[in-house]
């Protein structure tokens, strides 16, 4: 993807810790899908560049701080939210060491965290609070190259992990950007890999002529897993930004056998396990996901008009609304609403518990924490 210039998701090298497919869909026509019934309410604020979030085993959030700060300021870890339900108030409590987190999780066997910090060790919370060091992720990346690599110098081993889950056996799930690739950290730290997500070739016809000198009709693009979640079938799903050309509707979410080892997910050639394959499709630069009740998911995505409108932001100052989507499969098809249409940035990390929608925005700058909807 890194035809032009990475875009701050797959370039930020301090990232700080704690099913039928549609169509593809434009702007426009989604547009045209949104109801706009839902308003999204600030619970907290003034949140150091919050990324991931997550839901301890007594339903209390964990917000994941320091994503993408400003280097010059201190760093910042986790944040536990106490009593966030029901009264929409909550007591903060900081959580300091480690800091400089990309993402956090829970495990759903024991309730221990897991977080990733910002030089890709990953980090386990014991029950006794202790927070151990289990695995060393662009260490294990420097063995395991990314054969799909479209870097220009070539660099397949780069890493940049960037989505975090823990299996219902208590493996942590690692999304890596950069790696294009789903990777399993046991308990005891014996890293390996589950799938690699290969290219796709895709049509430049959305970049202005004469943009990029002597740019061909197609290009591969690499998938750029960016967030990793365990579906109520216990299977395993991941979702993809997508890389250049970034056009947009390109973006899929993939499921994959939850013990899958070395799958390979690609839209043109089949998987030889026969152990990924995509689940949904039409999405535009997917920076998290999360399932709902009743069969429903929730889709955060970084902008409308996708990437480029996304980066526009950095240098005009003024980001695009984020996108977030509900996402309803029935009989008579699929249905996307769009929530809180225009009023969200930056998108940071999607949670959906006790039948209530939460998620970060301002992730490249002081942020906040707010809840969306009812599930119902």
């Amino acid at each position: 993807m890194r035809h032009v210039r990475k875009t701050a998701i797959i370039s930020a090298s301090a990232l700080l810790m704690v099913t039928t497919l549609p169509g593809y869909a434009s702007a426009k026509e989604r547009e045209d899908e949104h109801e706009n019934e839902s308003s999204a309410k600030v619970l907290l604020t003034d949140l150091a560049s919050p990324k991931g979030l997550a839901v301890n085993q007594d339903r209390n959030l964990v917000v994941a701080q320091g994503a993408f700060a400003d280097p010059t300021l201190p760093p910042a870890g986790p944040v536990l939210v106490l009593d966030i339900h029901g009264r929409d108030k909550g007591t903060v409590t900081p959580v300091t060491d480690p800091a400089n987190i990309v993402d956090v999780a829970i495990s759903p066997k024991d309730g221990t965290g897991w977080a990733i910090a910002g030089d890709g060790t990953l980090f386990h919370q014991l029950l006794d609070g202790s927070i151990v060091p289990v695995g060393n992720i662009p260490e294990y990346q420097a063995g395991d190259p990314d054969p799909v690599d479209q870097d220009r110098p070539a660099n397949p081993t780069e890493s940049n992990p960037y989505g975090l889950a823990i299996a219902r056996n208590g493996d942590a799930l690692v999304a890596d950007a950069a790696g294009n690739d789903l990777l399993r950290f046991t308990p005891e730290g014996v890293p390996s890999t589950v799938a690699r997500f290969d290219v796709e070739t895709l049509s430049t016809d959305n970049i202005p002529p004469g943009v990029i000198p002597d740019l061909p009709a197609e290009v591969e693009a690499e998938a750029v897993p960016t967030s990793v979640n365990i579906g109520p079938d216990g299977a395993i799903y991941v979702s993809e930004l997508k890389g250049f050309p970034f056009r947009v509707g390109s973006s899929h979410i993939w499921r994959i056998s939850k013990n899958a080892q070395d799958a390979w997910c690609s839209t043109d050639e089949p998987d030889p396990t026969n152990s990924c394959s995509i689940y949904d499709s039409g999405y535009t630069g997917i920076q998290d996901f999360a399932f709902g009740t009743k069969g429903k998911l929730y889709v955060y995505e970084l902008a409308a008009d996708g990437v480029f409108a996304f980066e526009d932001g950095f240098a005009t100052g003024v980001f695009p609304p984020a996108v977030l989507l509900e996402v309803r499969n029935s009989r008579h098809g699929q249905k996307r609403t769009e929530l809180a249409a225009g009023q969200l940035s930056q998108p940071g990390g999607v949670v959906v518990t006790r039948g209530k929608v939460y998620v970060t925005d301002g992730m490249f700058t002081i942020g906040r924490l707010l809840k969306i909807n009812d599930d119902d």
